[in-house]
């Protein structure tokens, strides 16, 4: 008998520490979790949510809709030579890079060139020439710009949604917390680099 009351009382005792453990990671957890939804980190994470979500519809503006389009002179466009791309060939205008296929290079005009830039940022976002498909026929192509929001769309948007989602579908889960710190520490600088590099 005194055998099974102590087993009794054990089982109690342990049941009641596991309870009590429970709680108090509970405790620590809302605190945790309240900690980083109030105050000057929310703040923060806010502000980062607003600069990604504002970008993330800045650029994909850019994207789909195109600024004023700027004839060039021959003396207003080069061919690196310097830089090697596999299979395409690269094109200077003023800093900004273009890479057409060899396919869409050869049999180009010699003039007619032009540049077309974006309506917000005004930044180089198409290169556009004739091509001379055969003997009759001509062809208008136009390309793209290398390295740029352009051409890493929708990538870059998609990465631009994360931070929104995460404050759109906080809870108190790890996944939010590691999403919130990745925001934060990956990408918003990513963004701000892209920013700097392909739009300013």
């Amino acid at each position: 008998m005194s055998r099974e009351y102590n087993r009794e009382e054990i089982l109690r005792i342990a049941a009641e520490r596991l309870r009590r453990k429970a709680e108090e990671e509970k405790r620590a957890e809302n605190e945790y979790y309240k900690k980083i939804t109030t105050g000057a980190p929310w703040f923060l994470f806010k502000t980062v949510v607003a600069f990604c979500t504002l970008m993330m519809v800045l650029t994909t503006v850019e994207v789909f809709v195109d600024g004023e389009t700027k004839k060039l002179d021959n003396s207003e466009w080069r061919i690196d030579r310097e830089l090697y791309l596999l299979w395409h060939q690269s094109i200077k205008v003023g800093d900004y890079l273009f890479a057409p296929h060899l396919r869409d290079w050869s049999g180009h005009a010699e003039d007619g060139y032009e540049i077309t830039y974006s309506p917000i940022f005004r930044t180089g976002k198409k290169l556009s020439y004739d091509l001379q498909v055969n003997e009759i026929t001509i062809r208008r192509h136009e390309e793209i710009r290398a390295r740029s929001i352009f051409t890493w769309f929708p990538y870059l948007q998609i990465a631009m949604f994360i931070p929104l989602a995460t404050f759109i579908f906080r809870r108190q889960k790890p996944w939010f917390n590691f999403a919130r710190v990745a925001s934060m520490i990956v990408v918003l600088p990513g963004i701000l680099l892209v920013t700097i590099l392909t739009l300013l």
